[in-house]
């Protein structure tokens, strides 16, 4: 949809917004992002989703035109003109380019910077309810918590992960348990939630998930051994879009009884309940 966004000062169409060819964006593919949703047309954790975003831009050196209080009040600006509601909720994409170089390599002073109201991306519903497949795949994000634009391994891989049927990619390095493509991966030991430490990207629904599990579970978050995806009883993978999604089979290794488990769906439900609470319409 052609819905209204912001760009360098300005709130324009999405069709009208336009980036030049000589943004390192495009010549080198130098840019950091972040992405968050609405949930009864309020934006859940904003403030959460906008420190990482500064985190993202300070690990790349770039320089962000506008305060957060800015920023919060072109979100608020964009919702309201796209008519956001308790019946529409949206994605909402922060994009800061490394902007026009002198010399198409180091990074402007002025970077470009982008907001976007999006549709949320639609998935079947048995992803939830039936929980879905990974597929195993040795690699380590470079500047693993920084969010940048580079998705080449998990596009790379794309094809080889529709040929095995599975919905997403589980990275593993050197032994050890990271992330997939797009969310952050935990596993249960029983009654113990486990999640890896270093190398990934420190999600939103991650940090919201830990906090609520440590009110039922034994909570750990350190190194996750790849062996122990022959032990664990339960997994799933959080992110922005989905929440929770339970995951019953990685390669051809079915997890626990290869379907979604007591304590996931447990803490799906504290999930949905502390997300309608924080977002709650008088």
């Amino acid at each position: 949809m052609n819905y209204y966004g912001y760009a360098n000062g300005k709130i324009l169409r999405k069709n009208d917004i336009k980036v030049g060819i000589g943004d390192l964006v495009l010549l080198r593919g130098y840019g950091a992002f972040d992405y968050m949703r609405t949930y009864n047309g309020v934006p859940f954790r904003v403030n959460d989703y906008l420190e990482r975003f500064e985190q993202s831009a300070k690990g790349m050196k770039l320089k962000l035109p506008l305060k957060r209080k800015e920023i919060i009040a072109v979100i608020y600006k964009l919702l309201k003109k796209n008519h956001a509601s308790v019946e529409k909720d949206f994605g909402i994409r922060l994009l800061l380019t490394g902007g026009y170089s002198l010399d198409s390599y180091l990074p402007s002073l002025k970077p470009n910077l982008f907001i976007l109201i999006e549709d949320l991306p639609q998935y079947p519903a048995w992803y939830s309810e039936k929980g879905i497949k990974l597929m195993l795949c040795e690699h380590k994000r470079e500047m693993s918590r920084v969010k940048t634009i580079n998705y080449l391994t998990a596009i790379h891989l794309a094809d080889e992960r529709r040929k095995q049927k599975a919905q997403d990619t589980l990275y593993f390095y050197e032994g050890k348990i990271l992330e997939t493509t797009r969310n952050n991966f935990f596993l249960f030991h029983g009654n113990t939630l486990v999640t890896s430490k270093e190398n990934v990207l420190q999600g939103i629904t991650r940090k919201a998930v830990l906090a609520l599990a440590q009110e039922r579970f034994k909570v750990e978050v350190r190194d996750v051994l790849k062996e122990e995806l022959n032990m664990c009883s339960e997994c799933f993978v959080t992110g922005t879009t989905r929440g929770i999604t339970p995951v019953v089979q990685i390669d051809t290794k079915k997890i626990g009884k290869g379907k979604p488990g007591k304590n996931t769906k447990e803490l799906l439900k504290m999930f949905e309940a502390k997300v309608a609470e924080e977002c709650k319409v008088d």
